[in-house]
């Protein structure tokens, strides 16, 4: 605080020290106020320089910890599809069952029989319709697809294959089963059909006639395989067709790599992989359309369902261990929460007891400020 000015009225000291500290609590005042208004401690670097990194770096971590939980909640979800389709696939395969031994009757004629291998094999096609329609975001789970990083890895159809009317520019087996085979077949007509090895399904595809320059995709999206090819002549779609399986037939993909979640804040990652491969054809030892009363004994039924069951209980084991990494996940970010309030959020009812000492310091400073700018006016008495 400035010295006293005496008898000096061109420069009032008193008024100015009452002004400074008016304003220093006016501003202690508004940072109350500001507090009381946000919730919040800092607001600003100024307030804490080393609190708001330390609550910043916080923040970091506790956006990827929220992160992480999604990515587990995801994990669980696809595991409860898979889940839910592998159950209806053991049902089915149950059923398959009680057919099968109902079908070692001595007492059944041949129109018996065959009304029973046609009942299993209208069981079967439902095991390839299920593994078909088990999907998460678009992604089949558990037709042996469910990996990351599937590519080409050997095969007779490939990039740079090219034949008199058509050139392959490139395979696209990012969304096929991995370790497995895929062979394409002409149908006529321009059909063209395209084979798994592992399971016998196939998908057909009609394609356009080629012309010189011209583009064309032979999407076989059912078994996850693309096949893009350009016109090098002008060609009919079934001569096109035919001089291509000339050229080429077999793609085959690589194991791949299973497909990974973050399930921590640094990196830590859950793997997951659906490799049993649950089609009719593995299950049962022939593929769906070709069960018939001749082979109907020899399905492997039971060597399939165990096959199913031990997949679900593989999910089971899974399942447990993302429920821990749920729950420490959940722990931490609960943790870390309450570390970041402790530096961040504003004591409510300290910051209204300064802000009610502070209005009342803004009063007394306003007073006493008018007091001082009324103080030179004693001197006019000595002019009378």
């Amino acid at each position: 605080m400035a010295a006293s000015s005496g008898s000096r009225i061109n420069t009032n000291i008193s008024a100015f020290n009452a002004l400074n500290a008016l304003n220093a609590v006016n501003r202690d005042l508004g940072v109350h106020q500001l507090r009381l208004a946000s919730g919040k401690r800092i607001n600003s670097a100024a307030d804490d320089p080393s609190g708001y990194v330390i609550s910043k770096k916080m923040d970091g971590r506790l956006v990827a910890l929220n992160a992480a939980s999604d990515n587990v909640g995801d994990a669980q979800n696809i595991f409860s599809i898979a889940e839910g389709g592998y159950q209806t696939i053991s049902d089915l395969m149950t059923q398959i069952k009680d057919q099968q031994a109902r079908f070692q009757n001595g007492g059944l004629g041949t129109d018996e029989q065959n009304a029973i291998a046609a009942t299993i094999s209208d069981l079967a096609k439902e095991i390839d319709d299920t593994v078909a329609q088990t999907k998460f975001n678009g992604k089949n789970l558990i037709d042996g697809s469910f990996v990351a990083g599937v590519s080409q890895s050997g095969g007779t159809m490939k990039a740079g294959l090219s034949d008199a009317d058509a050139t392959v520019t490139s395979v696209d087996v990012s969304g096929a089963k991995a370790s497995d085979t895929y062979t394409l077949s002409d149908q006529g007509g321009g059909k063209l059909r395209l084979t798994r090895s592992s399971d016998s399904a196939s998908q057909d595809v009609t394609i356009s006639a080629t012309s010189v320059g011209g583009a064309q995709s032979i999407d076989f999206s059912s078994l996850g395989v693309t096949i893009n090819i350009m016109g090098t002549a002008v060609a009919t779609a079934a001569a096109a067709a035919t001089a291509l399986v000339g050229a080429g037939t077999t793609v085959t993909t690589n194991a791949g790599s299973t497909a990974s979640f973050q399930v921590g804040d640094t990196g830590e990652n859950f793997s997951m992989a659906f490799s049993s491969s649950v089609g009719s054809a593995a299950l049962l030892g022939t593929a769906a359309g070709a069960i018939n009363s001749s082979n109907v004994a020899g399905l492997t039924v039971d060597t399939g369902l165990t096959t199913v069951l031990n997949a679900i209980g593989d999910i089971g084991a899974e399942q447990n261990r993302l429920t821990a990494k749920q729950t420490n996940l959940t722990t931490a970010i609960t943790n870390i929460t309450a570390a970041q309030s402790r530096i961040v959020d504003a004591d409510i009812a300290t910051e209204q007891i300064a802000s009610v000492k502070d209005q009342i310091l803004q009063q007394t400073a306003t007073a006493q400020l008018a007091q001082a700018n009324q103080s030179p006016q004693v001197f006019l008495s000595l002019f009378k």
